[in-house]
């Protein structure tokens, strides 16, 4: 599968979460304040792992925490619904960061064959950030060093 594809899949499922309303779990809505959280702790963002179900700089018994064992149950029958398989990703984590600049959101990926790659997207509409290349034209963002 191509490693763009797979990008794109991640990053539909997580734009969902971060829009602030989510039908990707089967029979639910889920009503997600990820960037609210995010500003309300003292670091300004919340890691999200979606292979495991588990975050990072949550609150404990927040609306998140509970959430993501949701996200993480559904997340194969999203990638099949997507025509990918499931186990194409061996990593695919989310960093949602609230900032006084605006809201952005870091997808990190990890494929079976080992290809790892991050890419930004800015605000909560999820919109890929960009960067000025040697000769201007505007390209997109694509990040060098992938979270761990």
């Amino acid at each position: 599968m191509k490693h763009s594809k797979l990008h794109g899949i991640a990053h539909n499922f997580a734009d969902s979460i971060a829009g602030g309303l989510s039908f990707v779990v089967p029979n639910n809505v889920i009503h997600t304040y990820v960037f609210a959280d995010a500003a309300a702790n003292g670091d300004g963002y919340i890691v999200a792992d979606f292979l495991t179900g588990k975050t990072e700089g949550a609150y404990p018994h927040g609306e998140i925490v509970s959430a993501l064992p949701l996200f993480k149950n559904a997340f194969p029958g999203f990638c099949e619904k997507h025509g990918v398989e499931f186990s194409d990703f061996t990593a695919f984590v989310v960093r949602f960061v609230a900032a006084k600049d605006g809201n952005s959101y870091v997808i990190t990926i990890e494929v079976r064959t080992g290809r790892r790659s991050s890419r930004e997207y800015v605000s909560s509409s999820g919109k890929l950030s960009e960067t000025l290349d040697d000769l201007g034209r505007r390209r997109p963002k694509i990040l060098e060093t992938p979270l761990d």
